[in-house]
């Protein structure tokens, strides 16, 4: 999929409207990459059991997240999902780590705000 990004945004017209998305998929090329020479050097591994009960929870919340992103809000949506999917798959639930997870959570999404709304000026979701 990396590969099929990677040619689009290569063999597109403007250059500048390209740039993001040939640093995501260069970026993304390498990490694949990377990983499956991981994956081949270290055969030895054994493959783990998927809980389909936790990632269950996560389908949930992107279900959620698309159905309600238009009333909530992109941003706001997007931090209710990041705070819910850091507390429940969060082994240790003390009121110091929730703490973090919400000081993480919030500097990342002003992160994603800036990035996004502010330096490269694109529009974030409407949904259906």
């Amino acid at each position: 999929m990396s590969i099929l990004l990677a040619f689009v945004s290569f063999t597109g017209g403007a250059s500048e409207a390209y740039l993001f998305p040939k640093i995501i998929t260069s970026t993304m090329i390498i990490l694949s990459s990377l990983s499956l020479l991981f994956y081949f050097f270290e055969k030895n591994q054994k493959i783990a059991k998927i809980d389909m009960i936790k990632l269950s929870v996560y389908l949930t919340l992107i279900i959620l997240f698309i159905l309600f992103g238009e009333i909530l809000g992109f941003y706001f949506s997007a931090t209710l999902i990041f705070l819910t999917v850091c507390y429940y798959y969060s082994e240790n639930k003390a009121t110091k780590v929730i703490i973090y997870n919400l000081l993480v959570t919030v500097f990342f999404m002003l992160f994603i705000y800036f990035l996004f709304s502010v330096l490269l000026k694109v529009q974030v979701p409407r949904f259906f």
